[in-house]
């Protein structure tokens, strides 16, 4: 397993500006990507897959609308170039193989795109993009990002089963994916679905939901996420996991920092401060 000692040390330096995000996911992209193993550029690469996925998902309606599969000013790159989503959508109209680094799921989605016709629901084009996506990642060699997309998955399928709960909607069509969570959401009648007892947050997210403000709903749903990220780092020193952590971390601030930039603000303190704190090497390491 590769440490990057002297790289994630470095990310502890970034400074504070107070109008953006000085250290923004194209230049972590752009400037710390390349110094990584090809594997962990992998890993990467799915923490970075929410822009991908939008990428592609424009492109196709390019495609669809017979215009020329170029990027505009929407797009902002995860570690799929534009040329190579659209390489995907070629490749597959064109009958050809997998034939470039883009992950595989794509190619699934794509060909189902383009020879089914059930994209003509938008949510579902979404839903679907994002079942295979989590079944790619869920098949990860790297256990830590496993847990996160499990996780995240568990997370969202339970935050629309109490919405879905909440309006009398049927659930069972609404939840992605399989295991234990998205069987007990999809079968179960108890208040909790069974799962207090397995899923720690269970009950801050049911409370969170009856928010009414929709920004600070997301915002507690976002500290979940960034609470669940220190936890299981915490025995991560200078590998791959802490560099997926601070990507997600880092695309979480900059997401509230276009939305409200005092939350922000105070989310780049936290994230700049916990590093500073873990830095260190530790003796094993010596």
């Amino acid at each position: 397993m590769a440490n990057y000692y002297y790289l994630i040390a470095g990310l502890a330096d970034v400074q504070l500006d107070a109008d953006k995000l000085p250290y923004s996911i194209g230049a972590f992209r752009e400037e710390v990507v390349p110094q990584l193993t090809a594997e962990d550029r992998k890993l990467i690469g799915l923490a970075l897959a929410d822009y991908d996925n939008r990428n592609l998902l424009a492109l196709l309606k390019k495609e669809k609308a017979g215009e020329e599969l170029m990027p505009d000013e929407s797009m902002q790159t995860g570690i799929c170039s534009i040329d190579q989503l659209a390489g995907v959508i070629e490749s597959v109209r064109n009958g050809e193989s997998d034939g470039n680094d883009a992950p595989k799921y794509m190619y699934s989605f794509v060909r189902e795109y383009l020879n089914d016709s059930w994209h003509d629901s938008a949510a579902f084009v979404g839903d679907r993009l994002s079942q295979l996506f989590y079944g790619y990642a869920l098949e990860s060699g790297n256990e830590f990002v496993r847990n996160w997309f499990r996780f995240n998955l568990d997370l969202n399928n339970i935050q629309v089963a109490i919405t879905a709960r909440k309006h009398g909607l049927q659930v069972q069509n609404l939840i992605i994916g399989d295991g234990e969570v998205a069987d007990a959401l999809r079968s179960s009648g108890a208040k909790d679905w069974g799962l207090s007892q397995s899923i720690d947050y269970l009950d801050r997210l049911m409370r969170i939901q009856e928010i009414d403000d929709l920004s600070a709903r997301e915002r507690e749903v976002d500290m979940i996420k960034w609470n669940w990220l220190e936890d299981n780092t915490f025995f991560h020193f200078f590998t791959v996991e802490k560099l997926f952590a601070f990507v997600v971390r880092l695309d979480i601030v900059d997401r509230w920092l276009r939305l409200d930039k005092d939350k922000g603000q105070e989310l780049f303190r936290s994230l700049i401060g916990s590093l500073k704190g873990e830095v260190e090497i530790p003796g094993e390491f010596m």
